[in-house]
């Protein structure tokens, strides 16, 4: 299995269409996606935290936009998640979209993966340079981005790069929203300050 996930990683980065393929045609039930994505949030939490272990204190921004408390970060991933498979699925369909809400799952999954996978070759960055690291994890994430509109090309059967564009654009202005009240939200009902940020 984790061989199957490596060559794929590998694949989505060289061929972003046909992984799409790949991992839109997999068999998996809807209870089994969601438990999965609640997976990939606890190892984003792991991963964030590990990686800011290599982080210089004076890259660190004080007062950043997460909360510092690993349990509610992981519980803000996982609401961005989740919001973003139901932007993915229904903005899509706004545009006339014929893609599944399971694989609107699929497909967010996937890509935290793939982010996970770049955050591994990020922290190996961090022995031999700090801001080559951080640079690496810009481009990684833009490249991602990219690799993310093609998927929701095949998802949803779209011809044009273009409508896939502007309908992500319009999914980023929900998201940000989304984030924005879900980390205010947490943080004025636990009571807590946010915490530093890269």
């Amino acid at each position: 299995m984790f061989s199957f996930l490596l060559n794929l990683v590998g694949q989505t980065l060289r061929r972003p269409k046909r992984a799409a393929e790949t991992v839109l045609a997999l068999d998996l039930d809807r209870n089994a996606l969601w438990s999965a994505l609640g997976l990939v949030s606890v190892v984003s939490v792991l991963f964030t935290e590990f990686t800011m272990l290599f982080v210089p204190s004076e890259m660190i921004v004080e007062d950043g936009p997460f909360p510092s408390s690993p349990l509610l970060l992981g519980l803000v991933i996982w609401g961005l998640l989740v919001v973003s498979v139901f932007i993915t699925h229904y903005i899509g369909r706004a545009f006339d979209g014929r893609g599944e809400l399971k694989d609107s799952l699929k497909t967010v999954i996937w890509m935290q993966v793939v982010l996970l996978a770049l955050q591994v070759v990020q922290i190996a960055l961090f022995l031999i340079s700090p801001v080559i690291a951080i640079l690496f994890g810009w481009v990684g994430a833009l490249y991602v981005f990219y690799i993310f509109l093609e998927f929701v090309r095949a998802l949803h059967g779209f011809r044009s790069l273009g409508l896939v564009l502007a309908g992500a654009v319009v999914s980023l202005i929900g998201l940000m929203f989304g984030i924005a009240l879900a980390i205010g939200l947490i943080a004025g009902i636990f009571g807590l300050e946010l915490g530093a940020n890269v």
